[in-house]
């Protein structure tokens, strides 16, 4: 049986999100959904339609990834592709290393050369960067973003729809309130103002 996918959203963040794909060889047919390129080619996989549109293609493509980098815009999509009924899976580069013991939700990626270790836990929708280290019994909850070369050490719990910049530290035990945006080349301890207890 074809297998087929259906990315949402052509922009950077699709279209590497489409060579971690095509590097895994699962599907046969790949397209995306994205408003500004309609009918056209990018990568060599067609734009098959608008984002709105998602709902007019379910018969046809039961698997989708939303490749949306605001937090806000891929919940919002990712919640209304469960409800028409697709398959939201999680895609994980070919040369992340992840421990059999972390738990990764649907809707995430994890790209190349991420390491998760044992235990840790990743909530939906989630964008793992190059790079990036999620060190044992880390939290990362639903909807963050964490950029390439960023490491999150154990026990350690990013609150859901924050974003992390590049080449920052979280270190231990620290907890970081939802919705947080920290920039690049942070180092984030106990007692900064970010860090307080928070649950999904």
């Amino acid at each position: 049986m074809m297998k087929k996918l259906l990315i949402v959203g052509s922009g950077g963040h699709g279209r590497c999100c489409l060579d971690i794909v095509r590097d895994l060889k699962i599907y046969d047919t790949i397209a995306f959904l994205d408003d500004n390129y309609v009918n056209k080619i990018v990568n060599d996989c067609k734009v098959i339609g608008c984002i709105n549109e998602m709902d007019n293609y379910y018969s046809e493509y039961e698997d989708i990834f939303i490749a949306i980098g605001n937090n806000e815009l891929r919940k919002k999509l990712i919640n209304k592709a469960k409800c028409i009924g697709y398959h939201v899976i999680s895609i994980i580069a070919y040369n992340a290393v992840v421990s059999p013991c972390a738990s990764i939700k649907e809707g995430t990626v994890v790209f190349n050369n991420a390491i998760i270790e044992a235990n840790a836990s990743i909530g939906v929708g989630c964008i793992i960067t190059a790079n990036t280290t999620i060190n044992h019994d880390a939290i990362i909850e639903d909807y963050c973003l964490i950029y390439s070369n960023s490491v999150i050490r154990p026990n350690t719990l990013i609150g859901s729809m924050s974003r992390i910049g590049s080449n920052c530290t979280v270190t231990f035990n620290t907890k970081i309130k939802a919705g947080s945006d920290i920039e690049d080349g942070c180092v984030i301890k106990l007692k900064d103002e970010y860090d307080f207890e928070v649950g999904i």
